[in-house]
């Protein structure tokens, strides 16, 4: 999931799947590769496969990008949009 609406009384709320996890918790929510959702009586189930690693990148999402010839910075801009890609110096 990269993102997520949530419906509720007073609207909806949007958030990153990453934000998501973090917000319900890194052990309930193992990972972000949600691969199905359904109602149950007081809630929601969800299934997914993965652990997640807490650092915003889905290998799984990644290896996808990759394999449609994204190259490794288009990959890391999608994943960590603030971050700046600069060369390592000898100092």
């Amino acid at each position: 999931v990269h993102l997520i609406t949530i419906k509720h009384g007073g609207g909806e709320t949007k958030l990153l799947g990453s934000h998501f996890r973090l917000a319900l918790g890194g052990r309930k929510v193992k990972s972000t590769y949600i691969t199905s959702l359904r109602k149950v009586k007081g809630g929601y189930r969800m299934k997914g496969k993965g652990w997640g690693h807490g650092v915003g990148m889905c290998q799984e999402g990644a290896k996808g990008m990759a394999e449609q010839k994204a190259s490794y910075k288009k990959i890391l801009e999608f994943y960590y949009p603030h971050a700046k890609i600069t060369p390592l110096t000898d100092s």
